[in-house]
């Protein structure tokens, strides 16, 4: 079921005792400015959802638990990865920045019993992107990139772009990320350029 997107609707999204379940959590857990980043990004997540009919309350959630693990320290983390048997790839192991989204989508499970595989894709793959992102999916990716709170001026340029072209939104934010990792000489995870690819052929005339 798919929620209205008026000022109504959004009240109905943030009043569902899940989300309200999730907003409670994370306000007692994270630091003021980390949990006003995910309102913002829920904000902006609920509105593109909108725009390109994607479901609102799949949306909802998955902005509001994307970052429900950042409360956790590197070797929180880590032991988490290990209580739950979250296997990690090579650049998982090696790039601790990507760990709260895989312990976030088994805290949604675990903590706030949401078991919606699109849900939890989104959740997992909010940082890296993954190789079929769904319309959730990318929603997310390009919401925790670019939320208006967010300052660097690649966040606004992807706004604008959000607005019009889900699409080109994530290979804007796939280029900027590998463009970013390159200038620190850090790892890249296949995901995020198998993104950029994608992304890049679905927005290139062949």
């Amino acid at each position: 079921m798919k929620t209205r997107n008026d000022r109504a609707g959004r009240h109905e999204l943030i009043a569902d005792p899940k989300s309200e379940e999730i907003n409670a959590y994370l306000g007692a857990k994270l630091e003021e400015k980390r949990y006003q980043h995910v309102l913002s990004v829920r904000d902006m997540a609920v509105d593109l959802a909108g725009k390109f009919d994607a479901d609102l309350q799949k949306t909802n959630l998955a902005a509001m638990l994307h970052d429900c693990a950042r409360w956790m320290n590197t070797r929180q983390l880590f032991d988490a990865v290990a209580d739950y048997e979250i296997g990690l790839d090579e650049f998982e192991r090696i790039s601790a920045s990507l760990l709260h989204a895989l312990v976030g989508a088994e805290l949604a499970v675990d903590v706030f019993s949401v078991d919606d595989e699109e849900i939890l894709s989104a959740v997992r793959s909010h940082t890296k992107g993954n190789r079929a992102m769904t319309l959730v999916d990318k929603i997310l990716f390009v919401a925790d990139f670019a939320e208006p709170n967010r300052t660097y001026p690649e966040a606004e340029s992807v706004r604008q772009i959000a607005n019009e072209d889900i699409n080109q939104a994530v290979f804007e934010v796939a280029r900027h990320k590998i463009t970013t990792l390159l200038e620190k000489g850090l790892v890249i995870h296949p995901d995020t350029i198998a993104v950029y690819n994608g992304a890049l052929c679905e927005n290139t005339d062949l």
